[in-house]
């Protein structure tokens, strides 16, 4: 039994001892972290590119919006790396109005601008709907076009008949034929026709089927919406709690954070990563 523990311990203390070796993601050189598996060297360039933009990463995660990063590259950085995490602790400063408060949060972008990256991620947004009928209003001003092609091939031939003595002077005598003329001509012809149905100018098949697409559209967006202003407004009252209240346990403030953390990849997800690359030193 104890050299079972013994043993279990001693891997505790191996594994322990394998992270703290790990390099800082906030930190590591690009040589450094293309050393690691599934890491190329121009993946590592990126990564210490968008961490001299924000400042410091706060999770892996954040790596998603970059190219070519995928989950193999994203599971052997969370395997082979370490993350500095900076707790919140709140802030000295006292605050006597709603106002004051949400100052503090200017640099982050307006719950307006995440609605237009949402639309335009999604493919959601009014204008391109606007768009779509304009031009199912035009479709039925064109003309059905019909092209039909003919070739005439006119051949003929002409012969003369003449007997041996070049006299046809007997209805049995043997005759020969000689080609006296022979001819060919040809008749191309191209027809095009254009027709309307002026019935479509009023209402055609193709604007019905743009206006039933454009209500399920607009159905979407609407629920798009709804759900990135819940998460937005979620992840601003967490932030406002973390500045106003800081809890004093690591163990909460760590929960906070990762909290913050998932808020901001459910933005990230509706937007495309847009968030995120807004940002300014990371959350």
């Amino acid at each position: 039994m104890t050299r079972h523990l013994l043993a279990a311990l001693a891997l505790v203390w191996a594994s322990a001892a394998s992270a703290q070796d790990a390099p800082l993601l906030n930190s590591a050189s690009a040589e450094s972290l293309s050393s690691l598996e599934h890491v190329d060297t121009g993946t590592a360039e990126r990564i210490v590119a968008l961490r001299s933009e924000r400042g410091r990463f706060g999770s892996v995660e954040e790596l998603r919006v970059l190219p070519g990063v995928g989950e193999q590259t994203l599971a052997s950085l969370r395997h082979s790396t370490r993350i500095d995490v900076q707790m919140p602790n709140g802030t000295s400063r006292s605050f006597t109005s709603v106002d004051q408060v949400l100052s503090e949060f200017d640099h982050e972008p307006s719950v307006q601008q995440v609605h237009r990256w949402t639309e335009a991620y999604a493919k959601v947004n009014p204008d391109l709907v606007d768009r779509w009928l304009a031009a199912s209003r035009g479709f039925a001003a064109l003309p059905r076009l019909q092209v039909e092609g003919r070739l005439r091939d006119g051949f003929d031939q002409d012969f003369k008949y003449f007997t041996a003595d070049g006299v046809i002077d007997d209805p049995n005598e043997a005759v020969f034929d000689v080609l006296d003329d022979a001819g060919r001509d040809q008749d191309r012809t191209v027809i095009v026709r254009a027709t309307w149905n002026l019935d479509d100018l009023i209402m055609s098949s193709e604007r019905i089927r743009v206006i039933n697409e454009s209500q399920d559209v607009a159905k979407l967006r609407d629920k798009l919406l709804d759900e990135v202003t819940r998460v937005y407004f979620e992840r601003r009252r967490v932030q406002v709690d973390m500045l106003l209240q800081p809890s004093r346990d690591v163990a909460t403030q760590t929960k906070d954070y990762l909290r913050l953390m998932e808020l901001t990849a459910n933005i990230d997800a509706l937007t495309g990563g847009e968030f995120s690359r807004s940002l300014v030193g990371g959350q």
